[in-house]
């Protein structure tokens, strides 16, 4: 193995060079300060630090997208200390773009996985990437006054955020071009960073892919649902149970949390960032005051399928199910909100609409609105639809099936159940105009270029959205639903 070395803050690192691209892994950006307690400083180090394998990622249970992603996480490590990042860069010496890739997981799962390797972007010889751990679940985002002030996960962020900042030049980086990047979970970090006033001057741009129009909780909520969780795990002693209950017990419990919020079409969420003086209640009107910074934002067709297609109770969800579903959102407009839907694929079913409902509701209709208000604040704002469908049953265009493409990273995924069938060539050849158009828009902030289909910016009224498919091609996005 060929290695090369370079320095952080903290002390000299060696780093592995393979096929054009040097990593350096497993790099501390900061540690632990105690469960719930904010992390503090990285400690420094004598003589040179392997940074040639992966480190460990913050524990957690197999994620619920295991279904789709396959066991992402399956035999990697899992330490509450694990504020670790990855560097992938093409050089020491350049001053390139940085991608601060934030990784979803609906904010209980994930980390720097494999499956998020930069290898392949920064390849291109035009970006460096960086992945990052942040605190999840309920280590990340509990809320109980007196045991935890939440927002760990926040705090993480941008502590690794600031790390970046500080050092990506020592590995080739310019850290006056660092773009966000996320997906999912991932993405509302993102868009979060850009309403923070400590984080917002940080950034040049960013990119938000699947981002789900959800706010924080408010105090209230979050307090409600850390009692539940006491409850649930017969907590009687916070904050002397919660900080030296075992992580597997937390864990457990935080299951059992989810499981009792399912409900039919619904994706249960437990603890997530609350609202308070750095977290504003609505981040994306907030994030407005991003502009005239460029942002691209996007979603996939069918993206509950992803989270649905494994639930027969759903799969094979009556038309009678369904319609009270559409009537619980629409009121007395539901049965034509329906009767709409049901017309507007061929061979619709009550599931199919089921997941173009709540794609529309959680993902596609809050972005089209986010993309609205970008625009109008100035921002040059660019959104795609990912609607290449996956050969999995039930999944179609699904969550997370756009992230093999955008990576350009399929071996890295070997066992990914939505991956399964597909055509390699093509996807080789979508993954290679995806990442064109990405790293167009890291370097200059509009995704365009030579021999490329032209990509509009998009604003009110217009809508102009560029759709990935069997073909690619812009045209206005459509509004499936009405607003009820």
């Amino acid at each position: 193995m060929n290695t090369v070395s370079t320095h952080c803050e903290q002390g000299e690192l060696a780093g592995r060079i393979a096929d054009g691209v040097i990593s350096f892994l497993d790099v501390p950006y900061a540690r632990d300060g105690g469960r719930f307690a904010d992390a503090l400083p990285p400690q420094g180090w004598s003589g040179i630090r392997d940074a040639t394998r992966p480190g460990p990622v913050f524990p957690q249970l197999p994620s619920r997208l295991d279904f789709v992603m396959g066991p992402t996480a399956r035999n990697v490590e899992m330490s509450e200390d694990a504020f670790r990042l990855n560097v992938y860069t093409p050089s020491l010496e350049g001053r390139l773009p940085v991608i601060f890739w934030i990784h979803g997981g609906g904010f209980l799962t994930g980390g720097a996985l494999r499956c998020y390797s930069g290898n392949q972007l920064a390849r291109s010889g035009r970006a460096v990437v960086v992945t990052f751990n942040y605190r999840l679940g309920v280590f990340g985002n509990l809320y109980l006054p007196g045991t935890s002030r939440g927002n760990q996960s926040v705090r993480d962020i941008v502590a690794a955020l600031h790390w970046v900042k500080r050092n990506i030049e020592r590995f080739g980086g310019d850290p006056d071009s660092i773009v966000l990047a996320g997906q999912s979970a991932g993405a509302w970090y993102s868009q979060l960073l850009m309403s923070m006033t400590e984080t917002s001057g940080l950034v040049r741009s960013a990119v938000l892919l699947s981002w789900p129009g959800l706010p924080p909780q408010t105090p209230e909520v979050a307090h409600s649902v850390a009692r539940e969780f006491c409850a649930i795990g017969s907590f009687d002693g916070p904050p002397g149970d919660l900080r030296n209950a075992s992580v597997p017990s937390l864990l457990e419990t935080q299951a059992k949390l989810l499981g009792s919020r399912a409900a039919f079409g619904a994706i249960p969420v437990g603890f997530m960032p609350v609202s308070d003086e750095h977290v504003p209640s609505a981040p994306m009107k907030r994030a407005a005051q991003f502009a005239p910074k460029p942002v691209m934002i996007s979603w996939t067709r069918d993206e509950t399928g992803s989270f649905f297609g494994s639930n027969p109770l759903l799969v094979d969800a009556t038309r009678d199910a369904v319609l009270a579903r559409f009537r619980q959102e629409f009121g007395t407009e539901g049965d034509s909100q329906y009767a709409r839907s049901s017309n507007r694929r061929l061979g619709s079913t009550p599931y199919s609409s089921l997941v173009e409902l709540t794609s529309y509701g959680i993902f596609k209709g809050p972005a089209l609105e986010a993309a609205s208000l970008l625009a109008d604040a100035g921002s040059a704002t660019y959104t795609f639809e990912f609607g290449v469908p996956s050969h999995q049953p039930h999944v179609g265009a699904g969550h997370c099936f756009e992230l093999p493409f955008v990576f350009g990273n399929f071996p890295d995924w070997p066992e990914a159940p939505m991956l399964h069938g597909i055509n390699q060539r093509f996807a080789d050849q979508l993954s290679e105009l995806t990442q064109a158009y990405l790293l167009n828009f890291v370097e200059t902030g509009n995704p365009n270029g030579d021999n490329l289909p032209e990509w509009k910016a998009f604003r009110r009224g217009e809508q102009a959205s560029l759709h990935l498919s069997e073909t690619v091609t812009c045209y206005p996005a459509t509004q499936e639903f009405a607003t009820p």
